[in-house]
């Protein structure tokens, strides 16, 4: 987690949870993958678990332990079980966390990446 993120925390304590929230989305990786735990984190912290849940849900392909652990607090196992027997989606675009250049294939070099 870079600086920016790490510092929200403060932030929240001395401005507010609010105006903490306001900066994270504001940042140019605050509608990102990447800063929906922060700021989930933020919105649980204050007792705003369906916000947080709402964050997490945009992004649930990168982190489904989290809005997991957000869904079984409002008593929703469920969708909690549900959100984490989805794949995983790494590699792909939406998912913010492409693969190495080494690991991409398609077609048939994807077999070939498999033969011993």
């Amino acid at each position: 987690m870079g600086p920016v993120w790490m510092r929200l925390p403060l932030i929240a304590a001395s401005e507010g949870v609010d105006e903490a929230v306001a900066r994270a989305r504001a940042h140019p990786e605050g509608s990102t993958s990447y800063a929906a735990q922060p700021i989930a984190a933020l919105l649980g912290g204050s007792g705003r678990t369906e916000g947080a849940v709402a964050v997490l849900e945009q992004h649930a392909h990168a982190s489904s332990h989290d809005l997991a652990g957000c869904l079984i607090d409002l008593g929703r196992i469920d969708d909690a079980v549900a959100a984490l027997q989805q794949p995983p989606s790494w590699g792909s675009a939406e998912s913010g966390f492409p693969l190495p250049p080494a690991t991409r294939a398609t077609g048939s070099e994807q077999s070939d990446l498999r033969r011993p």
